[in-house]
């Protein structure tokens, strides 16, 4: 008998303009990265877990695809957004708002990390341009499901 344990990663962003009206979603699986599987096995191991696992989400303008190799966003915007964490079943989420005026620009990668700036980044992925403005608001949903 053999069983086979999978970490599967999914995003889903909602562009929202300044007047509330959904502009752009984007959906997609995206790379969990070696460096993320490593310390999720010592994060496991841990005699105790200080805070959230995997609070934040980062935007970025990089182009290059993701790869497992991948240890940060290639072109990282300046905040990160500590999201509101969830999970059922074997399901865990990462929910986190970017409201106007945080990380404005043509968006093409995103990132899911350990800390506010540096730390480890767990997951990663491109995406087709989302322009956001001053006034939009991105709603971004990072889903990691165990199989």
């Amino acid at each position: 008998m053999q069983d086979n344990l999978r970490l599967i990663g999914h995003i889903n962003l909602k562009l929202y303009g300044s007047d509330g009206i959904l502009k752009q979603e984007i959906d997609k699986p995206n790379v969990v990265v070696t460096v993320g599987k490593v310390y999720l096995a010592s994060w496991l191991a841990a005699v105790s877990q200080a805070g959230y696992f995997m609070q934040y989400i980062g935007l970025g303008t990089g182009a290059t695809g993701a790869s497992a190799s991948d240890t940060t966003l290639q072109t990282e915007l300046a905040t990160r957004v500590a999201g509101t964490i969830t999970s059922n079943s074997t399901t865990w989420q990462n929910m986190a708002t970017f409201g106007p005026g945080i990380n404005t620009g043509a968006l093409t990668e995103s990132g899911l990390f350990t800390a506010s700036s540096g730390g480890i980044m767990m997951a990663r992925q491109t995406f087709g341009t989302l322009t956001k403005a001053a006034g939009d608001t991105v709603v971004f949903s990072w889903t990691l499901t165990i199989s």
